[in-house]
Order: C-alpha cells, then structure tokens, then sequence
C-alpha cells in the first residue's frame, strides 16, 4: 500500500493546454494558476486562453445554442415592451415577473403577432410607410457618390459636393455656351476656312491638316478622328471640332511644311505656326475658354503644350497642359461613364471621352520624362477603361504626305489606335519608372539596395514583357510607320531610366550582380536610338518627326558623350548631331539642344571628333546663341516676332529632305472630286488638281473617298529605298531576355557580356555597312574599314546628310541581328 501511495496520480486529460504548451505542442497537466511544464521545466508565464484554441469546437456547440435561444427570448420580449401600447406594455411586464419560464412569454407574444387587429394592421402600416420615406431620404444622400452633369458639356460632380443634389436638367452656370458654338449655316461653302482668321485660303488649310494628322496625330492621338472631321467639314463648332482646336492643328502642322504660308514670317522658319498659334490664344482670351470646358477644350490645350514644348518654351507648355488635365478631371474623363448610373451617353461619346483621356495621360508622361516631374494623372484616380480599336479604322491606309505630294513607297494600313494602345501601356510603365527612381522623397532618403534590385528587377520584367507581346505588325523594321518607330524610340528612353540611377554605383557597392553592368544597358539602348533614328530618316526624313524625338535623341547623345572616345560613340555622337541638326529645321528645341550637348560636351571636358565640332560650330553660328539660357518668347498675340533666321535653301534635293524647297503655292479652293472603291482616304486628290489634297475626302459612310496623282518622280535617282524584302536575319535573344526577377538576374553566367559581346552592340566590327553606305557623289565624312575608323572627312557646308546612292546600298536587313538586341528575332 506504501508502495502505491509513493507513486505519482496518473496525468489527467484536460480540454485546453495552456498557451505555451500549445507553441511547443507539449503535454500539458492543466494546473493552475501554472502548469507542470511552465513552472518547473521551460520557467516561462503559463496562460490559458480557452477563446484561442479553435480545434475543439464541439465543446461549446451546447453553450453557443442555449446562448443564442436565450438572446432571442430576450430580443423578442424587449421588442414587444418597446412597441406595445402604455396599459399594454404594463400587462407585459406584469407577466414576465410572475412567469416561470421567458420563453413561455416570448412564444405567446410570437403567436399574437399573427392574429394582430384590422386598427393595428393599419397603424403598422403607416408606421411602415413613415419609416420606407426616411429610408428613401437617407439611401438617396448616401448613395450620391458621383455624377456626371450637363452643363453644356459633361461635368463630374463627386459625392461631398452639394451641387449634386441639382435637378438634372439645371445647369452649373447661367450662361448657356451653346449660344457660342456654331460658326454658321451648316454646309456653307468653303466652311474649312471659316475655323481661322489667319487665313482664307482652303488649299492651306487643308495642306497643314493633313501634316498634322499623317505625322503628329498618329503618336499623340488624343481626340476621334471620325468624329472631328465630321463637324469639321461642316463647320459646326461642337464637343468634338472647335475653331481652337482647329488652329492649334495648323499651328502643328506647320512644322511639318516649308510651304511660305506655314510661317509667319516665310524669311524666318522659327515662325512656323506662330499665326496659327497667336490665333489660338486670342480664341481663348475672347471666347473664355479655359473657363468652359468642353472635350475638343482638352485637346486643344493638351496640343499647344505640345507644341510649345517644341518651340522651348516649357514654362508655357506646362501651364497649357496643366490647363488640359484640370479640365479632363472636371470633365470626369478619368472615370468610367459607365459606372456612373449615366445611360444618356452615346457609344461614340463615350469613346471620345476614353480617346481623350488616353491621349492626355501619353502626353502627361511626355512632359514627366522631359522635366524629370512626377507624373499628374495617375491610375490612382483613374478608372476609365481604354479604348476600342475598330477594324474600319485601322485598315485605312497610311501614305507619307509631304509638301511633294503624297508618297505610294511606304503606303501600309494605319493602326492607329492599335499602335496607340501599346503606347499608353508604355506610359503605364514610365509612370512607374519616374516614381520608383526619379521621386524627390525618394532621393532623399536612401533606400536599401534589396529594394532598388526589386523595383529595377519588376520594371525591367514588364518592359521585355511589352516588347516581347507586341505584335509582329509593330516591330521596328526598314518601311516600318513612323509612329511606330518612334514607340520604340520610346522603349529604348525607358531602358536608359530605369538603369540610368545605377551609374552611380560602383563595382564594390553595386546591388546588381557583377555580371550586370548598367552602363552597357544604357550604351546598347542609346546605340538602338541612333539606329532608329536613321532607319526613320531613310524612309520619311527627319523634317517629319514629332518633338518628342527631339527629347529621345538628346539622352542618347548623352550616353555618347559619356562613352568617348569609343569609336562606337564617335560615330553616333556624329550621326546623332546630324539628326539634330536637321529636326532643328522644323523644332526649335532641337537648336537648344545642340548648345546643351556642346556646354555640357565642355563642362566634362570631353573631347569630341572633329566632325562633330564641325557641327557644332556650324550650327552656332547658323542659328546663334540661347543667351544667358532665357526661354523663348512665346508668339504674342498682337506684337510681331522679329527675324531671326533666314529660310535656308538646300543644296540636294531629297525626297522628305527638311529644307526641300516649296512647291508653288498657288490657291486651289475647289474640293476634290469624289470617287468610289479607293481606301485611300484623305491623302489622295483628282488629277486635276497639282497641290496637295486637302483632307476633307476623310472617308466617312456617307462620303466618298478622293484620289491624287502621284508624284513624278516620288523619289530621285540618289534617294535611300527599301532593300529586297526577302532579306533574312538570325535571330538572337535580347541581352536582357528572361530577366523576369532577381533569381533569373543572378543566375546570369558570369561572361554575360563577354560570351556574345557583338549581341550587344559593343563591337564596331558588327555594324552593317547598310549604315554607312557611301554616296556616289561624295565620300562618307566618316570612313570604316572593317570596323576601324580609317579618317574623318571634313563635313560639307550643308547640314544635311549626303543621300545613299542605291547602287551601293546594302542588300542585307538595315538591322543587323547582331547589333540590334531584342529586334532581329521578331525581323520580318
């Protein structure tokens, strides 16, 4: 019995170990206030939290039905107290104290509920109807989220406005705008030239329409074409057409021509589209514009920022869009329509709307990349979905207009919206890349080199994963359309951002693997700019290029210069400074930056070749200093702008050679003859006609299209043309492909670069003569020998580049898969 008495009790089973025991999944006594365990082996707090243990649910089942049958008696007799009459409410409570079981009670009230009185009947009735109008009033102010009001045009009111609670039909402000709108008679004759005052001639206007919507239009499309040329033929002012749009159309399209009547001064070519221009302002200040907004509002400011931009002038570029993305908020152009409970809206509308939204946040991008500001319309705020792409639409074909004519080399069909679309997802991901890396507080703060890897690491995925999905219409290629050739101009600025930050590291204190070198990243996209940027050259030359080219070019000579005296970057800082110089034809901005890259070129003390000197020099003293760098003067509405430069006359003809001379400008005001069965649309007239067409033959369903002669001859003996188009190339993989994360990034072979170093462009002996073909005339100013720089001609008084001769041109791709990463693979 002793024996027994000496021996421990048996442990006990217990439902709930304490919280300790449960971490280590140890046995546990269930004593308290300690446990076993707790107390005299691990010495830790012992706490028992039965609420925390969820495996034994079962426990409490019984506990929770009694606790719930309890809460219900309870509810129910508390209900009848509050809402029996006095005498009866008295009786109630009488009974529940003399009671031996509540639930007794609450059953009996349940049953009465259902015999109630015709009197009771009809005052819970009434209660109910008192209670249904409070509920209405409080759904409706909780429901007033957003709405989209007509106030003359579309406006956005949000949820904590009270002008939300106006009738439907009210508008905002007292004065109708719709009194100011229409300029005339629909259909009156020559009703294109009732949109200006600067001019009456309809063959003008009509010449810089077509520049604007076959060069500008197709990158920054930001308005429906069907919709403007509808009311524009008409010369009814509306939503969609609006004499301030129109002008500062014209005001770009004049830097496409060297017609006399694109500038203001015909013996000064930085006048081009200053009247136009001035012509828009004066609307503006006259008509309050900016203090109505209407969609074709939008556009036109989102436009003359543009284009101020390529003048220089980036304090009033910035304001203009400023102007343009306010009023697309107030518009409500950021948000879905759809969603906003508004069903009045046309199909057409709505994709105006989206169109327009769309084109403002591209241009929004542009101006975040080339002053280096955060962006101001983000998803964040944003809803609206992106456009449609409609097959009538981008079948129609796109020909090459310039002041010789419409050209049939390159003819193909637009895309136009398809091309559009990639472009806005490209902007999607420079948004990310200035806020990542460019961001003010972000430069303040240094932020761990774990987190730079994974930002660089997830915008590098997304770039290749954009490149890699587009579709095999839209890669880079001789002939290709200019527009497209310009997003990938774009792709390749991105590039040189993401990794621009990463220079400042060294090779002890870089996050990046050290087979990763992002100096060569940035040389192998400044080297694929140049290269794009001669491709679109030899096909359209370089007077026919939107600004954002201008902005593009000057970071790829950056790189350059950074990478002298490497022959490469010799021979790209030369041919980037010739590029340069004939953009600055028609785009002030190009002129600032040839004096940008020569200080900065002497600020680092970096020598350049001569040949570039030479450029630089010539250019200098051709178009004169900045000054002490004061902004260009915008063109003022009443003062003249005084001459600066004369018109320069070229010394070779070439088919879209910036300074080729204008043809005859002779007024046509007859309208082209309409023909059936031809796509062509607005680029072709009647051979009856020697100028250009204008662009009132848009194809529309109710209006036929219109033919032109061609050009004779399109292009001349020593023009550049396509090479044969059964050409091949090897494909190759993008020095950067299957970078899809920090794991792919790292486990890179540690000869990266070495093991096809002519994959990345590194070496000069992978160039393709095809872009250095030598001319019949003259000799290239820059000589190659398999790939040794043999000498350095002095360049010609010209500053345009001598033409290819044909003969000598390279019959292989212009693209040599082994110079060109990323594009030979997808060569068509």
């Amino acid at each position: 019995m002793s024996d027994k008495g000496s021996q421990p009790s048996k442990r006990r089973c217990i439902s709930t170990a304490c919280v300790a025991c449960r971490k280590r999944k140890s046995k546990c006594d269930g004593n308290l206030p300690s446990c076993a365990a707790c107390s005299s082996v691990y010495h830790t707090p012992c706490v028992y939290d039965p609420n925390s243990d969820h495996r034994r649910k079962g426990v409490y089942k019984k506990d929770t039905d009694t606790t719930r049958t309890r809460n219900t008696t309870l509810q129910t007799l508390i209900q009848a107290i509050l809402n029996y009459e006095e005498a009866d409410a008295f009786d109630l409570v009488r009974q529940i104290r003399a009671c031996d079981d509540l639930e007794d009670v609450a059953a009996s009230i349940a049953q009465e509920k259902g015999f109630m009185s015709a009197d009771q009947v009809t005052k819970e009735s009434a209660n109910n109807e008192n209670a249904a109008e409070i509920d209405q009033f409080e759904s409706e102010l909780a429901g007033k989220m957003s709405e989209l009001m007509l106030d003359g045009s579309r406006k956005f009111i949000g949820g904590t406005s009270n002008l939300i609670f106006l009738p439907p039909d009210c508008e905002l402000e007292s004065s109708s705008i719709s009194n100011r709108l229409a300029l005339g008679t629909e259909n009156q004759p020559h009703a294109v030239s009732r949109w200006t005052q600067v001019t009456d001639d309809d063959s003008l206007i009509s010449h810089l329409m077509t520049m604007y919507f076959t060069w500008h239009y197709p990158f920054f499309t930001i308005l429906s074409k069907n919709l403007f040329y509808r009311d524009y033929i008409r010369g009814i002012s509306s939503s969609y057409c609006s004499a301030l749009l129109v002008n500062a159309m014209l005001a770009l399209g004049c830097h496409f021509s060297s017609w006399q009547g694109a500038f203001e001064n015909p013996q000064d070519i930085a006048t081009a589209g200053n009247h136009f221009f001035k012509e828009a302002k004066r609307l503006t200040l006259e008509n309050d514009e900016h203090e109505n907004a209407k969609l074709c509002t939008v556009q036109a400011f989102a436009l003359m920022s543009v284009r101020e931009a390529g003048c220089g002038r980036e304090g009033k570029g910035w304001v203009y869009s400023g102007l343009s993305f306010r009023m697309a908020f107030d518009l409500g152009l950021n948000l879905d329509a759809a969603n906003l409970g508004v069903h009045n809206l046309s199909d057409e509308e709505i994709d105006a709307r989206r169109v327009t939204f769309w084109g403002c946040y591209l241009i929004d991008k542009c101006w975040s990349n080339y002053l280096g500001r955060q962006p101001q319309l983000t998803l964040t705020n944003a809803n609206v979905p992106k456009f449609d792409v409609f097959p009538q639409e981008e079948t129609e074909l796109w020909s090459p207009y310039t002041d010789a004519g419409v050209g049939h080399e390159n003819t193909q069909p637009s895309r136009t919206r398809a091309i559009a679309l990639q472009i806005c997802k490209l902007g999607e991901i420079s948004s990310d890349v200035i806020v990542f890396f460019y961001h003010p507080t972000e430069l303040e703060k240094s932020p761990s080199k774990q987190s730079e890897l994974k930002k660089l690491s997830d915008v590098h995925t997304r770039l290749e994963a954009w490149k890699n999905n587009l579709p095999k219409e839209l890669v880079a290629k001789e002939g290709q359309l200019p527009q497209v050739l310009v997003m990938h101009m774009l792709y390749q600025l991105q590039i040189i951002h993401l990794y621009r930050p990463f220079l400042k590291y060294t090779k002890a204190n870089t996050p990046l693997p050290s087979h990763v070198s992002p100096r060569k990243i940035c040389t192998q996209a400044a080297a694929t700019v140049s290269k794009l940027l001669r491709v679109y050259k030899r096909g359209y030359g370089l007077k026919q290029i939107c600004n954002i080219a201008v902005y593009i070019a000057h970071t790829a000579c950056t790189i350059h210069i950074l990478n002298l005296p490497d022959k490469n970057a010799q021979r790209d800082v030369v041919h980037g400074l010739k590029n340069l110089e004939e953009m600055a034809e028609g785009w002030l901005c190009a002129r600032r930056t040839l004096r940008i890259l020569d200080i900065s070129a002497n600020k680092w003390q970096i020598e350049l070749p001569p040949e570039a000197t030479s450029i630089l020099e010539r250019t200098h003293s051709k178009w004169g200093s900045w000054g002490s760098w004061d902004q260009a003067t915008s063109p003022s509405t009443s003062d003249d702008s005084p001459i600066a430069t004369m018109l320069h006359q070229p010394t070779t003809p070439n088919r879209f050679h910036p300074s080729a001379p204008p043809l005859p400008h002779e007024p046509h005001p007859a309208y082209p003859i309409p023909m059936a069965g031809t796509p062509m649309g607005p680029q072709f007239a009647p051979p009856t006609m020697p100028m250009p067409p204008p662009p009132l033959a848009y194809q529309f369903p109710h209006l036929a299209a219109s033919s032109s002669p061609r050009p004779s001859p399109w292009y001349d003996t020593t023009g550049a043309q396509n090479p044969p188009p059964n050409t091949t190339t090897t494909p190759i993989e993008s020095p950067v492909s299957g970078y899809d994360g920090t794991e792919n990034l790292v486990g890179e072979s540690q000869d990266w670069w070495s093991r096809n170093a002519s994959a990345y462009g590194i070496g000069l002996d992978q160039w393709n003569g095809a872009w250095n073909a030598p001319s019949q005339d003259q000799p290239p100013l820059i000589q190659y020998n398999n790939g040794g720089l043999l000498s350095v001609a002095r360049p010609s008084t010209s500053g345009a580049e001598q033409p290819r001769a044909q003969a000598e041109m390279s019959t292989g791709s212009p693209f040599d898969p082994n110079d060109t990463p990323g594009y030979a693979d997808r060569w068509e």
